[in-house]
């Protein structure tokens, strides 16, 4: 019987022990951050392009992939002009450098409004001189980081066209 007692009163000390023992806790707040850089632009798959020796009364042609991205999270427009291609005095006539725009058809498309190009035969329009919008994003696309529009540009000569090496710089830009 001593023995119990003595197994009992060990229990009840220890049990007594244990609910009057308190774990101690601490704790420290660590603060957390990161940035996300801003992600606003395009690339396009050609920067710079030469057609070639074109004939009079011939043409050329090219397309270049423009691939746009942006994370603002608003609505942003493709735009293009250009001056006219020169050699020397010698002036192509606007109507001769013209462009259209697309989404592709086989890949990632491009959602937003196009400007309304003319029908074939004309191909597309012709490049203005001012800076004019020719593509609109949707609003989903102001967060996405791939949007592929496809840019065509014309050249068409003369017959009467005078001889030489014409050049102009094409001017694309992206905005909100």
């Amino acid at each position: 019987m001593k023995k119990i007692l003595i197994v009992m009163v060990a229990i009840a000390v220890l049990v007594g022990y244990s609910a009057i023992a308190k774990a101690d806790s601490t704790n420290e707040t660590v603060p957390l951050s990161f940035t996300v850089p801003a992600a606003f632009g395009f690339t396009m798959e050609k920067y710079s392009h030469d057609f070639g020796t074109i004939p009079p009364a011939g043409g050329g042609q090219t397309t270049t992939g423009i691939f746009c991205r942006s994370n603002h999270g608003l609505v942003w427009k493709l735009a293009v002009n250009a001056d006219s291609f020169t050699s020397g005095a010698n002036t192509l006539p606007s109507s001769g450098f013209t462009f259209a725009a697309w989404s592709n058809a086989d890949a990632e498309q491009a959602k937003g409004t196009f400007i309304t190009f003319p029908t074939p035969p004309a191909p597309g329009m012709p490049v203005p001189s001012a800076q004019t919008t020719f593509y609109t994003s949707t609003l989903a696309e102001g967060s996405d980081p791939f949007v592929p529009v496809v840019l065509g540009l014309y050249v068409s000569v003369p017959a009467a066209q005078a001889s030489g090496l014409y050049t102009t710089n094409l001017i694309v830009t992206m905005f909100e």
